[in-house]
């Protein structure tokens, strides 16, 4: 089913591939007419044009909308070849001349992609079967006649046209790499300007920059949406900016202004903003009219909700002070997650409007405010409901030496779980997460102790573990000997493998251990892939050991 710009011309074409074939070609005939009367400018309304196609008459007022003409024209081209695609017209019942593509493009000094680049113009065809039975794509000789006459200026520049030579295709680079330097703009902006400046058709200008970005990537002028590509030198100042340099500064280093650092920094932020899309619950509430009188310009509901529940005894008291946040009550807790998504659509919407071409420093500060005030409703949000974590695992995992750890895992879970509940649908959240949390400890608690079973979890433990108990060639194994030689050993290994290893195991003097989905969150992995490395850096540490101390590494 081929696409169409409007959904009463797809049901159209759908009840015409129903009728008789027999009616085929009065309705290219009604096609063919009503292409020689839409304006592209003005709207005709649906009932119209199924009349000059189909000869039928709505006596009932319609309820459908207007179709644009500009819209109408290429989907009632689209309309024409579909309907004869299965059921081609024989040839000899069309009743006038008609010309393939091939021809018609020869008898107009034009390509054949040319011929089908026009049909979103108004140049129909359509499907017959020719005498050798073989369905072939014509055009009335009408079509074409009138077609013509209303495209003057476009047939004569496209029978004008001939092939780019090598240097005008450089030359129309060059320019497009100058009007870039002096203004960022999109492609269809440049290719306009460029056609302007050397008279080829602006689709030509376009083609040529489109395949000199594919065939060079690294230089590309442009990305796959238009917008201009970030050259590298932009990429330079963005990571002299992340490193701390003022903007004085990076205008020396490249021998630019402070203007031109400033905006290539905006530009920067707004294409990190658009490549990082916000994610959230979308309400049709959000697109009402008036929605922030609705949702954020009413008061925030009051009153607190009891708490039953005491902290047990044996909790440190940072976690004895979740119990004394106040829960949010029903009514509280629609309105923070109504309020939370509906501020990330906002944002979102700020962000898809942003023009990386024309980025004003007041648009940027307007989405920093919005993304920090959606974060203050999650924040509310997770803390009112941290203490359902805490309760989750000492009543489905248990105290045990990584319980830290199982809350640490716990309130991650917690998190994803506010990005994903839907208020709408009236559960309370606090039946969402606890599924969300006791699904993540059903996968992750198993996992963390069949590791724990195989690995010592600190550097002390494996060393004072075995320390003294074996004695290498000379000399003995005391603690400081150990320490060495594992820090000697860890020399051997990549930069992530070391961090990974000296990370988890808390070793040279780690104040606490980070967990394999931490450090997978950090180096942008899955947790069973930091597995694998830290498995692979340990065999690399026991192979720079000398048998005695190697035997002391977990297995």
């Amino acid at each position: 089913m081929p696409t169409f710009a409007t959904k009463d011309l797809a049901e159209l074409a759908h009840q015409l591939l129903l009728s008789p074939r027999q009616k085929r070609l009065s309705q290219i005939h009604g096609i063919n007419t009503l292409l020689g009367l839409v304006d592209a400018e003005k709207s005709y309304p649906y009932d119209m044009v199924c009349f000059h196609i189909t000869g039928y008459r709505n006596r009932r007022n319609s309820e459908r909308p207007a179709i644009p003409g500009d819209k109408l024209v290429g989907d009632l081209v689209t309309l024409a070849e579909h309907i004869t695609r299965k059921n081609a017209i024989p040839v000899a019942e069309v009743g006038e001349p008609v010309r393939g593509y091939e021809e018609l493009a020869s008898d107009l000094k034009v390509s054949t992609k040319t011929i089908r680049r026009w049909r979103k113009r108004g140049l129909m065809g359509f499907r017959v079967a020719d005498t050798d039975g073989v369905s072939r794509l014509v055009y009335l000789g009408s079509t074409v006649d009138r077609f013509v006459e209303s495209n003057k200026s476009l047939v004569e520049r496209g029978a004008a046209f001939k092939q780019l030579s090598a240097s005008e295709k450089t030359k129309i680079i060059e320019l497009a790499r100058k009007l870039l330097s002096e203004r960022r703009r999109k492609l269809h902006i440049v290719a306009r300007e460029i056609s302007e400046q050397t008279g080829r058709a602006v689709e030509t200008i376009r083609y040529t920059l489109r395949r000199y970005d594919q065939a060079h990537p690294d230089k590309a002028l442009f990305g796959r949406n238009g917008l201009p590509a970030a050259p590298e030198q932009q990429r330079k100042i963005w990571r002299a900016h992340e490193q701390g340099n003022d903007n004085a500064k990076i205008a020396r280093l490249f021998g630019i202004t402070v203007e031109e650092v400033q905006r290539n920094l905006l530009e920067m932020q707004a294409r990190k903003l658009k490549a990082e899309p916000v994610a959230y619950i979308h309400n049709e509430l959000f697109d009402a009219p008036g929605a922030d009188a609705l949702i954020l310009d009413v008061p925030v509901p009051t009153g607190s909700r009891p708490s039953k529940a005491k902290p047990p005894r044996d909790l440190p008291a940072y976690l004895r002070s979740l119990y004394e946040i106040p829960l949010l009550t029903a009514e509280q807790e629609v309105d923070a997650f109504r309020r939370y998504n509906y501020l990330k659509h906002k944002t979102a919407r700020a962000i898809e409007a942003l023009d990386i071409c024309d980025v004003k420093p007041r648009d940027l500060d307007a989405i920093a405010e919005l993304t920090a005030r959606y974060e203050a409703q999650r924040r509310r949000i997770v803390e009112a409901n941290l203490r359902l974590v805490v309760s989750i695992a000492k009543k489905h995992v248990g105290w045990s030496p990584r319980f830290f750890e199982v809350i640490s895992d716990g309130n991650v879970s917690l998190m994803r779980a506010v990005e994903k509940f839907d208020v709408s649908r009236g559960f309370k959240f606090s039946t969402y997460a606890s599924w969300a949390i006791m699904k993540n400890y059903a996968r992750t608690v198993p996992e963390e102790h069949y590791h724990a079973s195989r690995f010592v979890t600190g550097q002390d433990e494996l060393i004072d573990a075995k320390a003294g108990e074996h004695t290498a060639v000379g000399e003995d194994l005391d603690r400081a000997t150990l320490t060495r030689a594992i820090e000697e050993s860890m020399r051997d290994l990549t930069d992530r493998e070391r961090t990974i290893v000296a990370d988890h195991f808390g070793l040279f003097g780690a104040e606490e251990t980070s967990t394999l989905e931490e450090l997978g969150q950090r180096f942008g992995v899955t947790k069973e892939r930091v597995r694998q490395i830290e498995r692979r850096a340990i065999e690399k540490i026991k192979g720079a050991l000398s048998p005695a101390v190697a035997g002391l590494l977990p297995d």
